[in-house]
């Protein structure tokens, strides 16, 4: 599947700070072209080779200096009760939690001395409201479905235009799971087109993989075994059949080799 992000992504706060537009779930947030972000994703890196500037007075968690330019922000990473369940785990593990611009001429516009007074009530220190929150988790999880669709697609578009050039059954491998694809001609010069899975029980994900197919409708599709490919799914297989017209087999071609 899709490799599992690592980048240090900008939380909504951040955006609105850094008066940046939303992309669509096609770009994830990490690798909008803005200065700050770009310079946010040397974090990690840095915190590992011991190179990070931590935000001393920012005591509640650790925060790291970002700077770049005239513009500065803060950087966190997320401990292990900070990400909700259902998110893979080393995922939206970093975050920019707010940003803003270098007033040198005067310590109280300072941008890290302002994020100080933001998060310090009397001699307590809480940064909880520099964290993602709802939005920020629940557009990591869009951007993750739209990215696994879009890889998906890649597969199956791949493995249908293996078995087309081939007349063999094509296979990706996974650790827990297989996809396979396989094209085939009956005497009468019709063509009908096999997806196969093993190891993925949802019948929900099967149908996603189904639909990663160009040019053919969900109710095209047909279990097997039956008439059109008379196929016997093996033990833990799930296989759908179509007929494959032409246009849509060369369609896949195309696709294939655009990708």
């Amino acid at each position: 599947m899709t490799q599992v992000p690592v980048g240090v992504r900008p939380t909504k706060r951040c955006l609105a700070d850094l008066g940046l537009s939303l992309p669509d779930l096609g770009q994830p947030l990490e690798e909008m072209e803005n200065s700050v972000v770009a310079a946010a994703q040397a974090v990690p890196v840095q915190r590992d080779a011991g190179g990070a500037r931590r935000i001393l007075s920012l005591s509640d968690r650790v925060w790291f200096k970002v700077k770049t330019g005239d513009q500065r922000a803060v950087v966190t990473q997320m401990n292990g009760d900070d990400v909700p369940d259902g998110v893979p785990w080393g995922a939206g593990t970093w975050w920019i939690g707010a940003a803003g611009h270098r007033q040198a001429d005067s310590p109280q516009r300072d941008f890290y001395e302002s994020i100080r007074r933001e998060c310090t009530v009397g001699k307590t220190v809480s940064t909880a409201r520099l964290l993602p929150d709802d939005w920020d988790w629940k557009r990591f999880t869009a951007e993750q479905a739209v990215a696994w669709r879009r890889e998906m697609k890649r597969i199956v578009t791949r493995l249908i235009a293996m078995s087309l050039t081939t007349g063999s059954l094509a296979v990706a491998e996974f650790r827990h799971h297989r996809i396979k694809a396989l094209v085939r001609v009956d005497d009468g010069h019709e063509a009908y087109l096999a997806i196969i899975a093993e190891g993925i029980p949802d019948p929900a994900i099967f149908a996603l993989l189904l639909d990663c197919v160009p040019g053919i409708a969900p109710d095209e599709w047909q279990p097997e075994p039956s008439q059109l490919a008379a196929m016997d799914p093996s033990p833990g297989e799930i296989i759908w059949s179509t007929l494959f017209p032409s246009e849509v087999a060369s369609a896949i071609l195309e696709l294939d080799v655009d990708s």
